[in-house]
């Protein structure tokens, strides 16, 4: 299982402090039960168990919809989730599994 913090380390961007507050916030509020949608998150359209929050203008931040919870999966930009959604095939270990599920 993923923490806020790998997913962080695992971020191939510079992030700025601010932005690493606002995924750290959205994950304990996550935890402590507020709902996904007070918090601005969005179920992605095409993999019904994938959620995004924005995090500032550049970056989203993508949970997976669980039995136990929610758990934090990736931080990319936004122009790669745009990418891999629209992608045959994509790249991100999340959405082909997501996709394989659909089928």
């Amino acid at each position: 299982m993923n923490t806020i913090d790998e997913v962080i380390a695992a971020c191939p961007h510079q992030l700025e402090p601010c932005y690493q507050s606002k995924a750290r916030a959205i994950d304990q509020r996550l935890r402590t039960g507020i709902p996904y949608t007070a918090l601005g998150g969005k179920p992605i359209r095409c993999c019904k168990t994938l959620l995004r929050f924005k995090i500032g203008l550049s970056f989203r931040l993508i949970y997976q919809i669980t039995k136990g919870g929610y758990t934090p999966c990736a931080l990319i930009t936004r122009q790669r989730l745009d990418r891999e959604l629209k992608r045959r095939r994509p790249s991100l270990p999340m959405l082909a599994d997501q996709r394989k599920q659909n089928l």
